[in-house]
């Protein structure tokens, strides 16, 4: 049987630096290694960011003059005063060690990247000086001890032992920590790969440095703490969470983890190079055959169609195009007229980084997935709204129109109002997304009365949770499992009104949808005929008990998701994207696992909006013989 593996593999060479002091300035010497030989000696690879490229310094490498960008610079002097390191260390420092001005070289090396990370004994990251910091890793230290103190031995935790590390009177000094978690490292995309996949790390602010794992445990408490309730900036919180949730991830599933998964994970991270989004995390990615070397005179949109195509051609499935949904350049108000075509997730739109940032990325999906906790089990709960259909699809030679073959299940007809939209919340200059009220016959018409106000409660309960009991959309919803939980959160919203007590994201989505026409009758109006006979709920009960998980998930999907609800032309309900409008085609696609919203254009082309829930539409009942819907060739641009 032949070897699969290519007989020239291809050669990788790197240079390592060492650093000597020089009379007035750091100097060094730099020397060319084979990285796979035992020649090559031990060395500490450093990650860190390059900051401006302005007011770079001068040392001296191999006898001559070398600039290196201001922070290295601090780095390097600060460097022999780090007792941990000798004037024998290597170093593989990339700014340094690739030739910066040679393009071939640094796509070759961007290439080997992983490698050489894995290879390098230790890696060091270089968060700057300590400055406005001060404090920041000592108390991250603290945190770590305190950490092992409230760890029994049965491996659970006294929480509340822990929480009294919020009191001022414990030292710890949390505004420090937080403007470290907010400097630049933690949000730039090459570091995620340099941060999972090192053998050992050590963050170094100043002269002070904490292990990779100390500092999990540091952030693990952070979480314990609630840090976001007055201590921490959510943003700060995040930085750290985010990361720690990934190297669970790789430490457990090393090379599990997909690129476009993990790219849309760091959807708010900064990068110099646009393209780097994607070859940034080929070193740890599954799929990294995903996409070739890069070739330095390709473009942003080179790479990012170059992307869906093979997505779609590896995996036999169209779900890539749904990261659209939230990747959408234009859709951000840019002033950036390169915009991509609406199929093709535009990764240069900043998205915060969410566990499931859409409904496709569901994690038996192989291609796309998810960073719910490591302890989620797979589940069989999966949408397939085109059932086991592959995709029939051709992309146009200048990768503008993708052709592709659905059906159209129905068009929007009535959307609920919103507060929140895919970019999170409406900002001043938009107050928010008003209530667009359904017109056609099955909205006006009166229904019968009791029995479809009664079928209609559990639709929409449904509605709100997409079908799933939990929020990484692991657990089927048991029939009619959130109706009675949704009947007690109306009758409070109809008794008591405004009163704050009541859920927040539940009052405001209620208020905003009330009047919407469903049956022949408002929203507002079924939910008081619902709740005549339903019992009143404690105030606790809310927020604690049974009740937390429907008003979790109406959190998951009105707010964190940003759906709003929407009723169709047929009287179908659903959960549409927040851009949607009304008489927008809501269609299946072929090889693609949720319907999608498609908005017709004056050329015959379509413009991908978005994913759509609709029920009753999610398991491929839309493709029965008895649908009696007919083929189209979608044209999307």
């Amino acid at each position: 049987m032949a070897d699969t593996k290519p007989l020239y593999a291809p050669l990788s060479t790197i240079r390592l630096f060492r650093l000597s002091n020089g009379p007035s300035k750091p100097a060094g010497e730099l020397v060319a290694f084979a990285l796979d030989y035992t020649s090559c000696p031990p060395f500490v690879a450093l990650s860190y960011t390059w900051g401006q490229t302005m007011d770079p310094k001068s040392i001296n490498i191999n006898g001559h003059r070398f600039e290196v960008l201001a922070d290295l610079y601090r780095f390097l002097n600060i460097l022999p005063q780090l007792e941990e390191f000798s004037a024998q260390t290597w170093w593989w420092i990339d700014s340094i060690c690739i030739n910066q001005a040679d393009e071939k070289e640094k796509s070759e090396q961007m290439a080997i990247m992983g490698r050489i990370y894995e290879k390098a004994s230790k890696t060091v990251v270089w968060l700057g000086e300590e400055g406005d910091c001060g404090g920041a890793v000592d108390g991250l230290r603290r945190l770590c001890k305190e950490m092992d103190k409230a760890t029994r031995k049965d491996n659970s935790m006294d929480k509340e032992k822990l929480r009294e590390m919020r009191g001022e009177k414990k030292g710890i000094n949390w505004k420090a920590i937080e403007r470290l978690l907010l400097r630049p490292w933690w949000r730039r995309v090459w570091t995620l790969q340099e941060f999972l996949i090192s053998k050992r790390i050590s963050f170094f602010c100043g002269k002070k440095s904490i292990s990779r794992r100390d500092f999990q445990d540091a952030i693990l408490a952070t979480w314990v703490c609630k840090v976001w309730n007055g201590l921490m900036d959510t943003k700060a919180f995040y930085a750290g969470w985010n990361r720690r949730r990934m190297n669970q991830w790789y430490s457990q599933r090393p090379h599990e983890m997909s690129l476009v998964a993990m790219m849309a994970y760091v959807g708010d991270s900064g990068a110099t190079d646009e393209r780097d989004r994607v070859y940034s995390l080929l070193g740890v990615a599954k799929d990294s055959d995903l996409i070739g070397t890069l070739d330095p005179k390709s473009t942003v949109y080179d790479v990012y169609s170059e992307l869906v195509g093979s997505f779609i051609s590896k995996y036999k499935s169209l779900d890539i195009i749904c990261y659209a949904h939230l990747f959408n350049y234009s859709a951000r108000k840019s002033k950036d007229n390169k915009t991509l075509p609406s199929w093709v997730p535009d990764w240069r739109a900043s998205v915060e980084g969410k566990v499931i940032p859409v409904m496709a990325c569901q994690g038996s999906s192989p291609g796309t997935g998810n960073f719910r906790p490591a302890w989620v089990t797979e589940s069989e709960a999966i949408y397939k709204a085109s059932g086991n259909k592959s995709p029939r699809y051709s992309i146009s030679k200048d990768a503008r129109v993708l052709t592709c073959t659905g059906v159209v299940l129905d068009k929007i007809d009535g959307l609920g109002g919103s507060k929140y939209e895919d970019a999170g919340e409406i900002n001043e200059t938009k107050n928010e997304l008003p209530l667009e009220q359904s017109t056609s016959e099955q909205s006006i018409q009166l229904d019968g009365k009791a029995a479809s106000t009664s079928g209609l409660m559990k639709i929409i309960s449904r509605c709100l949770a997409l079908d799933r009991k939990d929020r990484y959309l692991a657990e089927h919803l048991a029939p009619g499992l959130f109706r009675k939980d949704f009947e007690i959160f109306c009758k409070a919203y109809l008794e008591h009104g405004a009163d704050e007590r009541i859920p927040t994201y539940f009052r405001e989505w209620l208020e905003r949808n009330k009047m919407l026409l469903l049956r022949g009758r408002t929203l507002g109006e079924h939910c008081r005929d619902a709740t005549l006979y339903t019992p009143t709920a404690k105030w606790e009960e809310f927020c604690d008990g049974p009740l937390k998980y429907f008003n979790g998930r109406v959190e998951d999907t009105v707010v964190t998701m940003a759906r709003r609800l929407a009723v169709t032309e047929e009287g179908h309900l659903g959960m549409a994207a927040s851009r949607a409008t009304r008489g927008d085609l809501i269609c299946v696609l072929y090889g693609c696992s949720i319907p999608v919203l498609l908005r017709e254009q004056k050329d015959g082309t379509c413009e991908l909006i978005g994913e759509c829930y609709l029920d009753g539409f999610m398991n491929g009942e839309a493709l029965t013989n008895a649908s009696g819907l007919t083929e189209v060739d979608f044209q999307i641009a």
